[in-house]
């Protein structure tokens, strides 16, 4: 009698768990995704499990704690800069769910990087032509100058021009800055996506193009645990007590 008692709490426990846990998830997915941060109790749930599912998932390229890789184009997750979007939790919610080039159509498909140093740099578009590979080492120095690096000046002005005439300001912007609205990354700043930086790194980028790829997770993760992972890497870009934002 007292084994059957025993089964029986133990079992009205783990009910009681599941039913307290399946109301979490369901809060957390009632709720407005940039609302959750200024939640402490949803926000350590959905951390704690998120974290878990990261690891399972996503660790494996952007590292355990988000630290990327630049030598294969995996960003960093622990910064505030963002390649898709603003950082906002819904925003890499998008990115979980759908990937990056995944072949989802509701995925991030747009900015492909040519290759200006093939006979056909973009096969999207064939008004793209190749460049020389004088053309590229001014275009370098052009993107040195913008960063505000030691450049040469007569380089860095006709690889300005090539900037217009290659087509890079359709996606990188006429100022450089790049447009978050499509992944094509601000290349007037010191971070790098692809290697350290250097003319060698920017040199191969711009030669062989870039086009790196996410998996869409939304058939193989739960909702609630899609909207788990985002809120973990939200995190790590933004430390536990600071103030809800959108911005990454």
């Amino acid at each position: 009698m007292r084994i059957i008692v025993l089964l029986a709490a133990s079992a009205g426990l783990i009910i009681a768990v599941l039913a307290h846990v399946s109301g979490l998830e369901g809060g957390l997915l009632r709720a407005d995704p940039e609302g959750i941060p200024g939640n402490p109790g949803l926000m350590q749930f959905a951390r704690g499990r998120g974290e878990a599912l990261f690891e399972a998932h996503c660790a494996g390229c952007h590292g355990a704690r988000g630290q990327g890789d630049p030598a294969r184009g995996i960003p960093v997750l622990s910064d505030g800069d963002w390649l898709y979007g603003t950082g906002s939790v819904s925003d890499i919610e998008q990115v979980i769910k759908y990937g990056i080039r995944s072949y989802h159509p509701k995925a991030w498909n747009l900015a492909v990087m040519p290759a200006y140093a093939t006979a056909t740099p973009s096969p999207r578009d064939d008004k793209i032509l190749p460049l020389s590979p004088g053309d590229i080492r001014d275009l370098v120095e052009f993107l040195f100058q913008k960063q505000g690096r030691g450049a040469d000046g007569a380089a860095a002005a006709r690889g300005a021009e090539l900037f217009t005439r290659g087509g890079c300001y359709d996606c990188h912007a006429a100022d450089g800055r790049g447009d978050a609205a499509i992944g094509a990354p601000n290349l007037t700043d010191a971070i790098t996506l692809y290697g350290d930086g250097s003319r060698a790194a920017l040199t191969l980028s711009i030669a062989y193009g870039r086009h790196g790829i996410c998996p869409a997770w939304v058939v193989r993760i739960s909702p609630a645990g899609i909207r788990e992972v985002a809120l973990f890497v939200y995190s790590l870009s933004h430390p536990p007590g600071a103030a809800a934002a959108t911005g990454g």
